[in-house]
């Protein structure tokens, strides 16, 4: 089902063109997001911390920032270990709005790095295949962000885990200000 969902995620993204967008509040979504993922963070035995500041609205639709941030928040915890974190953060800096959300968790080898945003891209499979891991999370996060004139990579990150960075410009419509 995943994969399905994940496959129409992609086909909708490649063939349509940008749907109406509008002022969305980013910390609000992510709040909404990660409330919808505690269960799945409560049963891994893996503690959510969030720093959400308000006031960081971006031109986007909400379904595809919600996709953006179920799918970096579903990895950091199904990639995490028990007693591990993962920290969410919203904030404005500038013109821009940014997303981050790091974890405790395995982390990605140096190796991969570059590879990890392509489709079907998994960097451990047989752990992937255990979790359920399509190799579409990322490739559907940058998708969306590509669209929405961002940028998404992997931060600089103390210690184990992985960082993602979403970086999304504060834009205005025609007829006004955001």
């Amino acid at each position: 089902t995943r994969i399905t969902e994940h496959l129409l995620a992609l086909t909708r993204l490649d063939s349509l063109p940008a749907g109406e967008e509008w002022a969305v509040d980013v910390a609000r979504v992510t709040e909404r997001t990660v409330a919808l993922l505690q269960p799945v963070a409560d049963a891994a035995g893996v503690t959510v911390e969030k720093h959400l500041k308000p006031g960081c609205a971006v031109l986007c639709t909400e379904d595809d920032l919600s996709q953006i941030c179920y799918n970096l928040v579903e990895n950091a915890v199904k990639y995490n270990y028990n007693g591990g974190k993962v920290f969410v953060s919203v904030y404005r800096d500038g013109d821009q709005v940014l997303l981050e959300v790091g974890d405790t968790g395995v982390g990605i080898p140096e190796e991969d790095l570059p590879k990890v945003f392509n489709r079907f891209y998994r960097v451990d499979k047989a752990r992937s295949r255990e979790s359920g891991g399509t190799g579409l999370g990322l490739s559907i996060a940058r998708e969306i962000v590509l669209r929405h004139h961002g940028t998404i990579a992997l931060a600089s990150h103390d210690g184990p885990g992985t960082t993602v960075r979403i970086v999304l410009p504060i834009r205005q419509k025609e007829e006004g200000a955001v």
